[in-house]
């Protein structure tokens, strides 16, 4: 398989049909980018779209070329969080069976008690999580979803380092208090004791 950079070179030499490999390549993780932040298959679709067509038109402007994905990832999750701003909609995610998700790394027991435990938990983490402020959620799916690093998450932003700090701090103390509320630590907690 070409490399990202060389079929970059091929493209801005004028043999535009390779971009159809980096679409190939690149276009199910982009659209679980898409998709988690705005929770709707069809937005992420177009979003996907959009990315695609913003890394075309913008693609000579790269300055890695080897590093492209993390150059469309970003500009993927800017689309994303602009699109969500403009519509502000609340819509459940449909996780896939082959996307890997933060809910999904929770710990996870072998005996059915602690499979609905868990299984318990990670819907009231996901739903304490779609319930934060926007300023919370974004960081803590950023960091905890799309793994982004902490200086990523402030470029992206255009936030303070310390800023994103404080927020991914405060988002995760939030879903804990309320997990912590609603009885599910304690039961957790015992059941990974014994």
């Amino acid at each position: 398989m070409k490399t990202d950079e060389k079929i970059i070179e091929r493209v801005l030499t004028g043999d535009i049909s390779k971009f159809e490999i980096l679409i190939e390549k690149y276009q199910t993780q982009i659209f679980y980018v898409a998709m988690n932040i705005s929770r709707n298959k069809d937005t992420a679709e177009d979003i996907v779209q959009d990315a695609f067509i913003k890394a075309f038109d913008k693609l000579h402007t790269i300055n890695d070329r080897a590093h492209f994905f993390p150059w469309l990832k970003r500009i993927t999750i800017n689309l994303a969080l602009n699109n969500y701003d403009k519509n502000k909609r609340i819509v459940d995610v449909e996780v896939e069976d082959s996307e890997v998700s933060f809910f999904d790394r929770l710990p996870d027991n072998s005996d059915p008690e602690s499979i609905m435990i868990n299984d318990e938990l990670k819907r009231y983490v996901r739903l304490y999580v779609d319930a934060l402020p926007e300023r919370l959620r974004r960081v803590i799916i950023m960091r905890e979803v799309e793994d982004l690093s902490y200086e990523e998450i402030s470029e992206i932003l255009k936030i303070p380092l310390g800023t994103v700090r404080s927020r991914l701090f405060n988002a995760r103390q939030v879903v804990k208090d309320r997990l912590i509320k609603q009885g599910l630590t304690d039961s957790l907690v015992s059941r990974t004791a014994n």
